[in-house]
């Protein structure tokens, strides 16, 4: 008789952020995966909370790595790093959708990756993957001679980065595709072939971003609104079954490859 395959055990980084506590509720419903284990800054005023049924939030990182298979971290740019480097000496994978990483910090990333599967992206919305490629083929259909590109995106007030790593990702998208260049905070006079970041930080958004092609005469735009965080965490779960599947290779991955794995499973 086969026995029921064993759940993928999770160590949550940033367990009391917004996507921290939106993840937490999501493991415990699914029957594949288990939170074993939750970890938080030092200070923070609610450490050792519980946070699933005899479950506390620690900030001992050996103690919260210990008993976990995949390490699934949202924590702030500055503490990631140490977490990853940790979980790769220790052979454990490493999901993570931290954003505000600087090109050192990436670098220091992809080396962790040479040891363990890595994902990360800005954005692990299923989704917003479609909103990538629905981007792209548009920046080669509506060509720069005639048609600008500019990003605007909106989220809440307490949002650490500006412009967001998606509005990032998807101006980087376009510059490729047409040989241009991504700007942000622009003064003056707009230049031929820049695609333009504009930011809004205020109250609970979610997160909007806004793809504008601007013709003369017309103008399309192609928009993602996002009401609640459930999408981008169910998108991260979908990250840890891809790092955790038997034989997976070092490297680092993105939240494409993970799409691209599942197909159309929700």
């Amino acid at each position: 008789m086969t026995g029921r395959k064993r759940a993928i055990r999770i160590c949550l980084s940033g367990a009391l952020g917004r996507m921290g506590r939106e993840l937490a509720r999501l493991v415990g419903e699914a029957q594949d995966l288990e939170l074993v284990s939750a970890l938080e800054r030092g200070d923070h005023a609610e450490l050792g909370r519980e946070i699933a049924p005899g479950l506390r939030v620690t900030a001992g990182l050996d103690e919260a790595l210990g008993p976990a298979d995949v390490l699934l971290d949202f924590s702030l740019p500055e503490a990631v790093l140490a977490h990853a480097r940790a979980a790769a000496a220790a052979s454990m994978p490493v999901v993570t959708g931290t954003t505000g990483l600087d090109e050192a910090s990436l670098r220091r990333l992809r080396e962790c990756a040479e040891r363990v599967p890595v994902v990360w992206s800005a954005n692990m919305s299923r989704s917003v993957h479609l909103l990538r490629a629905l981007v792209r083929h548009a920046a080669r259909e509506l060509g720069s001679e005639d048609f600008d590109a500019e990003i605007l995106e909106a989220h809440h007030r307490h949002k650490l980065d500006a412009p967001s790593g998606t509005a990032r990702e998807l101006a980087e998208a376009i510059a490729a595709e047409r040989g241009g260049e991504a700007v942000f905070g622009r003064a003056g006079l707009r230049k031929r072939g820049e695609v333009g970041l504009a930011s809004l930080r205020g109250g609970d958004l979610a997160g909007e971003h806004r793809v504008c092609f601007l013709g003369a005469g017309e103008q399309i735009e192609i928009v993602h609104r996002a009401t609640t965080r459930e999408h981008f965490c169910r998108g991260a779960l979908d990250a840890v079954r891809f790092v955790a599947a038997p034989g997976r290779a070092p490297g680092l991955y993105s939240s494409e490859d993970v799409f691209g794995a599942v197909g159309g499973r929700r």
